[in-house]
């Protein structure tokens, strides 16, 4: 659809909805990155943003007002032109304000240059791409002493044509004791998959001595984890492809001058938090186990010395458009997109980015919302002209500017949610992404990019940038080191999100609508959001889940996020009545049926499928004031959501297990099926799996049990395959009184024996386990489980091929009585 259509369509809508022949004015106050607000603003919505964070601020200066405020082209003949029409709101090859950001940028790069050039000694021709590093620790045995490079795997590329990598090799004419030389194609005669660090665990090279992760972890807290450069990948100017050295004498005298200039420059002292956010979320933690606990560490002396270079190189750049005469407002527009620039480089460039071996390129820091520890870690070379350069991510942030640059400027404002008074015209809809609960430690995560920034363009902006870090004190987030536990950090976020709503409810007018986007796995942190909702006098109207994260992400493996967006479309409540529950649940039931089938006929699947079904729900209890049990005790959110998760499994089952068979499997082997289904190998915090053990009538002791099929470790779960259960003695068997094992414990030992090739074994066992014809039940089980298991799965490929032979078997040994039925599987 092209954008003046869709805008045609959206003031339409809005019309018939409010009668108002003006755009719709658009609020979201969880503004981020902007992606809702630049979107609203292309539509030609007159479209508001906030956030309490300085750098998602400024983000948003950046994206949707600077663009616009100077969306005009270096002959300015666009800006007596008038208002764009919305076919052109693509706009014009180059504006003045992306040019001045290219002017600038390339002034800026020729000081780094002129400065640091000699940090990157490359061969005749060629230019430094990236540096591999390797961080070392010394060997735990006290006869040895040996100090270890760290290295998780050693390939430099992966490519079938040229197969490249390094290998670790004992050298007593090394100083290190060792080197790294470089092999290539059929010279490789060693896996480069297997580092000398896998699992926690460094073995010595020299005495094979294997060092656990406390070990590890002890010498970085003391400041004695070292590093050494290995190798040097270099491009050549005039021919396409990556060449691979060993480090020379030349590259160790560039580290060397480098460590001299580093104690010329400030110390970066701000201090990374020690704890771990919370169970959802790791944010900067990772690094700080190993004594990585201020930003400065994050970096080695020459990228640290490079990036500070590049931060006083945009500051005399503001200096001299000032002292040239141009206008205050707009030398500091273009400073900070330098400083967004460098943001860019300083993600690309520390000692936690990673080497692709299918790409041959440079991985940042950020992968997913959290940093991890890396070990083996590439340095880029941004001064150069190639991936992770200054002159990439100059063009990068030129490019925004240039396409964001049609006339119809957001108003961006810093400040909370829960605070709107700024607002003097009643707004339309409020749009907006809110906090996820306890998923993502947003100021956290924006330090790193923000001590960047302060260095920068400080004195551009003293007061969005004040603080040594960002402020977290009102921030709406369920951290329980911040507010001293978890009761007292979840009251904290129910709280400031309930007058965040009431804000929303405030500054709309009498046709308030309020949408909420939500995608977290947990009911826990949906029930706080919905009664945040429901205590600021919202009710849900209607929700719509939509495809929305990209499935590959890093983050999305094992998060507690979802593949698609809730959307949740709220009004102000108008119900006075009380509903009793007996009246209300059937309407559920129907209300359920109705949209589950719709979702199904999506392709919605898992906890996508789960958490799509509140919405509904919620609709339907959002009718009456209240709805009240018989007792006239009333029906909490979570007891809503308890029935919601019941109704959503046995709809699940019925198309898992095809039809009415589903009805008679066992609780046990229920359980089991939906929650492969839903949450596949996913770890899920112990209070969800409890719910969700409740809801589908199983006892959660019984399933932590050591013969059951959850594993607890600490606050987390997951579930335990066949595999994992491979050592349980008499799994499956009848209990003495003759009552039949869960179907699942005896799928679960029968795949197992399968596998282990006893035929005899497994028939004798399943002549006693299984009632007549229980085998085609247990059959079915284990295609269902299949049907639900992605390609590739170890799981399912063993009940494959536990089912394309289990038909073969051997008859018992011995006569087999008859199990007592009692117990129904299928």
């Amino acid at each position: 659809m092209r954008l003046a259509e869709a805008a045609r369509l959206v003031g339409e809508a809005h019309q018939r909805r409010t009668g108002k022949l003006t755009p719709p004015r658009v609020l979201d106050p969880f503004s981020g990155g902007g992606s809702i607000p630049l979107e609203a603003a292309r539509l030609g919505c007159q479209t508001l943003a906030a956030d309490l964070n300085p750098v998602a601020y400024l983000l948003g200066v950046a994206g949707l007002y600077l663009p616009q405020k100077h969306a005009r082209t270096r002959s300015q003949k666009k800006a007596t032109s008038g208002q764009l029409s919305l076919d052109e709101i693509v706009c014009a090859s180059e504006t003045k304000l992306s040019h001045d950001i290219r002017t600038w940028g390339t002034l800026v790069q020729s000081r780094v240059r002129a400065n640091c050039s000699k940090l990157y000694p490359s061969s005749p021709g060629r230019e430094i791409l990236a540096y591999f590093w390797a961080k070392t620790v010394r060997c735990s045995n006290p006869a040895c002493r040996v100090r270890i490079p760290v290295i998780a795997q050693s390939w430099l590329t992966r490519q079938d044509a040229r197969p490249i990598a390094f290998d670790v090799e004992m050298d007593a004419s090394d100083p290190r004791g060792w080197v790294t030389p470089i092999r290539e194609g059929e010279a490789i005669t060693f896996d480069p998959s297997e580092g000398t660090y896998s699992g926690g665990k460094l073995t010595c090279p020299a005495c094979k001595q294997i060092t656990p992760s406390r070990y590890i972890r002890e010498e970085g807290v003391a400041g004695r984890i070292g590093e050494e450069l290995l190798v040097v990948c270099e491009v050549s100017n005039s021919e396409q492809g990556r060449t691979y050295r060993q480090a020379t004498k030349e590259d160790a005298e560039a580290v060397q001058a480098a460590v001299e200039m580093a104690q010329a420059v400030p110390a970066m002292e701000e201090v990374i938090p020690t704890k771990r956010p919370s169970s959802n979320a790791r944010g900067l933690s990772a690094v700080v186990r190993y004594g990585f606990d201020t930003f400065g560490k994050l970096y080695n002396p020459r990228q640290f010395v490079v990036l500070n270079e590049y931060a006083c190189a945009i500051e005399s750049a503001r200096a001299k458009m000032l002292n040239d005469g141009e206008d205050e407002d707009y030398a500091n527009a273009v400073a900070l997109y330098l400083a967004f620039a460098l943001n860019r480089i300083a993600n690309q460039c520390t000692r936690l980015c990673r080497w692709y071996t299918q790409g041959e390129k440079i991985q940042g820091a950020f992968s997913k919302q959290a940093i991890a520890m890396v070990w083996d870690y590439v340095e880029s070379n941004p001064t150069g002209d190639k991936a992770a350069s200054w002159t990439g991510a100059m063009d990068l942030v030129a490019a925004v500017a240039e396409h964001n640059s049609f006339q119809n400027p957001v108003a961006v404002h810093l400040g909370s949610a829960t605070d709107l008074s700024w607002i003097m015209e009643p707004l339309d809809p409020v749009i907006t992404d809110p906090p996820y609960y306890d998923s993502v430690p947003y100021a956290d995560l924006s330090d790193f990019f923000f001590v960047w920034l302060k260095r920068s363009v400080g004195q551009a902006f003293p007061g969005e940038l004040a603080g040594a870090l960002t402020p977290k004190r009102r921030e709406i987030v369920q951290q329980d080191s911040r507010h001293g536990g978890a009761a007292k950090a979840r009251e904290f976020y129910e709280t400031e999100m309930a007058k965040a709503f009431g804000a929303m409810r405030a500054a709309c007018g009498e046709h308030a609508l309020v949408v909420i986007v939500f995608a977290h796995k947990t009911t826990a942190a949906w029930e706080t959001l919905l009664k945040a909702l429901l205590d600021s006098d919202l009710v849900v109207t209607a929700s719509w889940p939509i495809d929305t994260e990209m499935r590959t992400r890093t983050a999305a493996q094992g998060a507690a996020s979802l593949a698609s967006s809730v959307f949740i479309v709220c009004r102000p409540r108008t119900a006075d009545d009380a509903g009793f529950l007996d009246d209300v649940e059937p309407e559920l039931k129907s209300t359920l049926s109705q949209r589950l089938d719709h979702f199904w006929s999506q392709g919605i699947r898992g906890a996508d499928f789960f958490m799509s079904a509140i919405g509904p729900a919620v609709e339907v209890f959002g009718r009456h004031k209240r709805v009240l049990k018989l007792s006239g005790e009333e029906v909490t959110i979570a007891e809503l959501l308890d029935r919601v998760r019941g109704i959503v499994a046995d709809y699940a089952l019925q198309r898992i297990v095809h039809g009415e068979a589903a009805g008679d499997v066992d609780e046990a082997s229920r359980f089991y099926v939906i929650w492969r289904w839903a949450f596949g190998t996913t770890e899920v915090d112990s209070g969800e799996a409890i719910h969700m053990a409740q809801s589908m009538g199983c006892e959660f002791n019984e399933l932590v049990a050591d013969r059951g099929v959850l594993h607890k470790k600490g606050d987390k779960v997951n579930l335990k395959g066949p595999l994992d259960r491979k050592k349980i003695k008499g799994l499956g068997d009848p209990a003495a009184t003759g009552t039949l094992a869960p179907l699942i414990d005896v799928l679960h030992r029968a795949a197992n024996l399968w596998a282990a090739g006893e035929r005899q074994e497994l028939a004798d066992f399943l002549g006693a386990a299984l009632p007549a014809g229980g085998a085609d039940h247990m059959q079915r089980l284990a295609q269902s489980i299949v049907d639900v298991l992605p390609p590739g799965d170890k799981e399912r490929a063993l009940y494959e091929n536990f089912l394309v032979g289990s038909r073969s078997l051997p008859a018992p040994t011995q006569p087999v009585e008859t199990a007592d039925p009692q117990m129904k599987l299928f």
